[in-house]
Order: structure tokens, then sequence, then C-alpha cells
């Protein structure tokens, strides 16, 4: 295999950086990057990339329980003999963790790996996004995927930064009820009204044209929701989300 060539190496640095490389296939590409500086590169321009995704959920101190769960499972203890109890009870360091988290963390946890997870799938999938470019990096975007109550991804929504529109594409049909219209909404990171965008077809894509630029419409937009309503012009939601995602910044 030509590790080499620009694209593939690109994809397999995002993967590894990602986490989402096969567990066979990681040594081998670690052992390529200790020697590539192509490679390298192409790792650190992954990470750079990244990097700004951190600034996107806001610190949060955890209790002090979450701390004590950690000393208690990192530090030596004396010996115990297991009971018959203790035996069937569950343990290990992350189920007592993961019940500290609870309440606190989950939200923010959930918020961070669902970003960098559609930064991958972006990236290293730009034209389902009708976003593609000359470069080998995705150009500065606004991003959405927006998934039903079950969790499953139903449709993707992208436009460029300094755009004047956006690219909906359907990944799988939405079932619209008799007589009413699948409609598209933005809303802001102040909880203020929805600003309605467009209505959206059952299935295939569709490009609209934007009334402003994308930045002034979506820079301060947290969430894209689709709603269904009988008004193909409806001002305000009369019905509630079907679909919903955040909408995400990529630059």
């Amino acid at each position: 295999m030509n590790y080499e060539r620009p694209e593939l190496l690109d994809r397999l640095a995002g993967a590894y950086v990602l986490g989402t490389m096969a567990a066979r296939a990681r040594p081998r590409f670690a052992r390529l990057l200790a020697e590539s500086p192509q490679a390298q590169r192409a790792v650190a321009a992954w990470n750079n990339e990244l990097a700004p995704l951190a600034s996107a959920v806001k610190p949060v101190a955890p209790p002090s329980a979450v701390w004590d769960a950690i000393a208690a499972h990192t530090q030596p203890r004396p010996h115990v003999a297991p009971s018959a109890a203790a035996a069937t009870a569950p343990s290990g360091w992350w189920h007592k963790l993961r019940g500290s988290l609870d309440g606190w963390g989950r939200p923010a946890v959930a918020f961070c790996l669902g970003a960098v997870l559609a930064f991958g799938l972006v990236k290293q999938n730009a034209g389902i996004f009708g976003m593609h470019h000359t470069n080998a990096s995705l150009p500065a975007s606004y991003v959405g995927i927006l998934s039903d109550a079950k969790g499953d991804a139903v449709l993707t929504a992208g436009s460029h930064r300094r755009g004047h529109t956006m690219t909906i594409k359907l990944l799988k049909p939405l079932v619209i009820p008799p007589g009413m219209v699948a409609r598209m909404w933005a809303l802001p990171m102040d909880n203020g009204a929805p600003i309605p965008i467009t209505d959206v077809p059952a299935s295939g894509n569709v490009t609209i044209h934007l009334n402003q630029p994308a930045e002034d419409m979506f820079f301060k937009v947290k969430l894209l929701a689709v709603s269904f309503e009988t008004d193909p012009n409806a001002a305000t939601p009369a019905s509630p989300f079907v679909l919903s995602g955040h909408c995400v910044k990529f630059w």
C-alpha cells in the first residue's frame, strides 16, 4: 500500500486521531508515524483542526466524588478476601466512575464525542454535505447532522461560512404526515425564538438560497431542528421537533 498518497494518508491520519482505526491497523500506522514526516504532518494537521472543539463546551468542575473514585482505584489498598456478595456485585473503576458522572458530565461528554466524530465524518465525506473543495482540508463551514428520537442520523445540512446557500441531504427517507411539511429551524444560543430556514424534502437533496450570509445566520445558533407543520410558511413551530442536531462550526 502506498502510504505516501496524500488522500490516503489524510484518511488514515484522521482515523488514527479520531480513534476509529482498526485495532490491528493502529500499530502499523504508529510504526509508519515514527518514520514518515508526511504521516507526522498529516496527524498534526488533524490535531490542529480538532483543537478548536475543546472550547465548544465550557469547563465543568467535577464533584469531589469523582476524584475520590479515581483515588480509590489508583492507590494501593490492603488485600481483602472477596465475599460472595462482592463477587456478584458490579466492579471496576469505570462502573464507579460512571456513577460519579451522573448529573454533571454526561451531557458534556456526549457533546464532545458527537462533535469530534461529526468533524471526522464531515472532513472525510465533505461531498455528502455538498461542500467539495479543491484543497485537502474542509473549508470553513457550518454543519449539522440531525437525528431522530432513536438517535439515527436522518439528514445533513452544510453551508460555507461566507456562503449564501445551504445544502440539505436526506440520509434516509423522511416520513412526512399527509397534509404537512417538514420545516427546518435554527435555534439560537440565547434560547430565543426559533428561526425558520426552509422546508425539507422527504428524500434526496436540495440546495437553498439563504437571505443572508451563513456567518450572519448561524454564528449564534446552537441547534438545527425539524418539525412537521401544516403551514409551509410557518414563522414559529406549532409541533414538537422530530429531528435535531448541533450546528457546529468547522474552522
